[in-house]
């Protein structure tokens, strides 16, 4: 698929994220105006009581600066497919997202004085539950993410024959660098896992589900997670990935389950790849 087509799909899913939001915000604003004894934000282990107003305007900020390289014009959008990423774009990513990482937990303890340790539910770790709940995931997330890739491939191929996988994926089976190879399983299973956890579930899923419930905070959240690999035969295998990942989260209580389910899952597709196997 053209990187123009790309990028105009996922302007469209975008504006819909977005309006959901808004009317997301304003329906249940509703609701609890008209039932405010209904505990909407309290099922499931991960709490979201400590955020407030103030972290909903950061976390819509935050959507804003990271979605505004997808709203772009379409005529500023080349036609050409793009180059494969190398050695410092893979770098400059990572650094991007060990950035962010860090700006959000500067932001929770020295702004809004909260604890992402126990935020998160990290102080006290039950590894025995831990361990089951991922290994009773496992099978199932790669069942119906699988299943989903290749719904999504199989359509996204009648509707623009030869679509692309995504760049990182590209650059991994293409090149013969070592350096960029190790890079980009770094990147996958390490900080990717760490970094968008921590902001996709560790603080957007909690600010959504604090304003709104759990299963719209899942759904919206998973959304803007797969959008923002800006991918369009990614959107929804990356949806339901998502969807996954918040259900560990609330079952566990602790942001280390959907962290290791994600490192799981990239690895595994990386050896997948490096076996000869890609979706594309």
């Amino acid at each position: 698929m053209p990187d123009i087509a790309n990028i105009a799909v996922l302007q469209d899913f975008t504006c819909i994220a977005g309006l959901a939001f808004f009317l997301g915000l304003l329906g249940y604003k509703w609701l609890r105006l008209m039932r405010p004894e209904a505990a909407w934000n309290y099922e499931g282990l991960v709490t979201s009581r400590q955020y407030g107003e103030a972290d909903l305007l950061a976390m819509t900020a935050g959507l804003a600066l990271l979605l505004a390289g997808i709203m772009q014009p379409l005529a500023g959008v080349s036609a050409n497919p793009a180059p494969v990423p190398g050695v410092n774009e893979v770098a400059s990513g990572i650094f991007f997202q060990l950035l962010l990482c860090c700006v959000l937990l500067a932001y929770l303890v020295h702004v809004r004085h909260l604890h992402p340790v126990e935020l998160f539910g990290l102080s006290f770790v039950r590894w025995r539950s831990l361990c089951i709940n991922i290994l009773l995931t496992l099978m199932p997330m790669f069942v119906l993410v699988g299943s989903a890739a290749i719904l999504s491939n199989d359509w996204i191929q009648r509707l623009a024959p030869g679509v692309r996988e995504q760049e990182l994926v590209r650059a991994f089976v293409q090149t013969d660098d070592a350096l960029l190879r190790v890079l980009i399983v770094l990147a996958a299973s390490v900080v990717a896992p760490v970094a968008e956890e921590t902001l996709f579930r560790g603080f957007i899923y909690g600010v959504l589900k604090r304003y709104t419930d759990a299963p719209f905070a899942a759904l919206l959240s998973g959304l803007f997670f797969a959008i923002i690999h800006m991918h369009t035969g990614s959107l929804l295998p990356l949806w339901v990935l998502a969807l996954f990942f918040c259900i560990a989260y609330e079952v566990t209580g602790c942001l280390l389950a959907p962290m290791l389910l994600h490192s799981i899952f990239n690895t595994t597709s990386l050896i997948l790849m490096m076996l000869g196997w890609t979706a594309g």
